[in-house]
């Protein structure tokens, strides 16, 4: 009995926390989406020199804060201008034919982030983030992630890549949970999990990756790994090789490394693009057989650091 009302009394006091959350939200949604619709209207028949005029007008200029070169990922050694125009045109070609998938997702995102987090702090009640959460077209930029804006943590949601990685009609909610499980990640900074670029990257990126598998475990595929869709399988199929590639490289700060190993979306790179996310996956998934998720969220990046190493070696000797 006694077992039975402290998992009842845990219950209760989850769905408390829940329901105080969405009564008074600590965090601001800026749905820059609606404006970016506007755009799409009155661009039609434009040409591309007039079309970037008028989204800088519509778009641009209500929200300079997120159209940066850092944040969206511009070249900053170049002049922003000319940069901005390159990714505007290509965004143009990438995208084609899908506005109709975009507007699907851009419909429904915003007003579906409630349901999503309330999911989420089932298992991570005491998630207690305090900055701005954007939607946003990025052209083409990313599906999700952090920035620093104005000297605060924000998250920001990309989302005409979600529509177009993910499409209407795949769930985003897994995805979601990877994004607020790095917020909730970084309340524990103090653990030193950002102390090297590439360590912090491969712990970072494979445990979000993973709590975002386990809570929804009927997803797969793109749903959990994104883009490319072969990545996953081509690691498997190399594992040893990458396991020990990646193992020497553990302490680099070289952003060449992140870059080999973190981006990319083509199906036949060398090596695989993003293994890095995948690769992080199984060693979170090999410490989730004798931790909890709240545990490895909270685990010291120096007890991380040697749990990684020897989870690499185990993936070298097909372990």
């Amino acid at each position: 009995m006694l077992k039975i009302a402290r998992s009842l009394f845990t219950a209760l006091a989850l769905v408390a926390a829940c329901m105080a959350h969405a009564a008074d939200p600590t965090y601001r949604v800026i749905n820059t989406m609606p404006d970016y619709w506007k755009y799409e209207a009155a661009a039609k028949g434009l040409d591309a020199n007039a079309q970037l005029k008028l989204f800088r007008e519509l778009v641009i200029e209500r929200y300079p804060e997120i159209y940066t070169a850092r944040v969206i990922g511009l070249d900053e050694t170049k002049p922003v201008d000319v940069e901005l125009a390159k990714r505007f045109v290509r965004t143009q070609r990438m995208m084609g034919d899908k506005t109709a998938q975009i507007r699907a997702v851009s419909d429904s995102i915003a007003a579906d982030l409630p349901r999503y987090e309330a999911k989420f702090r089932q298992t991570f009640p005491d998630l207690d983030f305090r900055g701005n959460i954007y939607f946003m077209h990025t052209l083409g930029g990313f599906d999700g992630g952090t920035r620093k804006i104005d000297g605060k943590t924000t998250l920001l949601f990309g989302v005409d890549m979600i529509g177009y990685v993910y499409g209407a009609d795949v769930d985003p909610q897994p995805f979601f949970h990877h994004e607020l499980f790095h917020l909730y990640h970084d309340q524990f900074k103090g653990n030193g999990a950002h102390s090297t670029l590439f360590a912090g990257a491969l712990w970072r990126e494979g445990l979000a990756t993973y709590v975002a598998q386990a809570l929804n475990p009927q997803a797969s595929g793109v749903s959990i790994f994104a883009l490319p869709k072969s990545t996953p399988d081509r690691v498997k199929a190399d594992l040893p090789r990458i396991a020990r590639d990646m193992r020497q490289l553990l302490d680099s700060r070289d952003k060449k490394d992140y870059q080999r190993y973190f981006t990319g979306a083509r199906e036949n790179g060398e090596p695989p693009q993003r293994a890095g996310y995948y690769v992080g996956y199984l060693i979170a998934s090999k410490l989730g057989k004798t931790h909890t998720l709240q545990e490895l969220a909270k685990m010291p990046f120096a007890q991380v650091r040697v749990k990684i190493e020897k989870a690499l070696e185990e993936m070298e000797a097909g372990r």
